[in-house]
């Protein structure tokens, strides 16, 4: 249990450690929608909230804002024409992009400032970690 709670503790001070270096108006849950789209392609409102856990309706104020920012873009489901389909925009590509490198420079930066050993260290603990991510 002690384990599991450093880890989130871990997670959290990483998680503050990247949002000092930010640059967007893009929230956290927005980001993740926007990462979701690009990896998976095109998606409804409704799978992209059982995707990433939370309520349609909240899932929607996410894309809404998205949209209102030019990241994402919706058309007709030719399926089933009382639904859209969510999909990234170039700009929304973009800015992931551009977003992803900053974080990535920043805990380069310091993870750069670990002895070689550690930072050795620090990718085996990925590789042991990234099975207790994936379902």
């Amino acid at each position: 249990m002690r384990l599991a709670e450093d880890l989130l503790v871990l997670h959290g001070r990483i998680r503050r450690t990247l949002l000092t270096g930010k640059a967007d108006e893009v929230t956290a849950s927005q980001t993740a929608a926007l990462g979701r789209l690009l990896r998976y392609g095109e998606q409804t409102v409704a799978d992209l909230a059982r995707a990433e856990g939370v309520r349609p309706q909240s899932m929607g104020a996410t894309v809404q804002a998205l949209e209102d920012l030019g990241l994402v873009g919706r058309r007709p489901d030719p399926t089933d024409g009382r639904r859209s389909l969510v999909r990234a925009t170039e700009t929304g590509s973009r800015a992931r992009e551009e977003a992803w490198g900053t974080r990535t420079r920043v805990l380069a930066d310091r993870l750069a400032g670990l002895p070689e050993a550690d930072r050795d260290t620090v990718a085996r603990a990925i590789a042991i970690l990234r099975p207790v991510t994936e379902p």
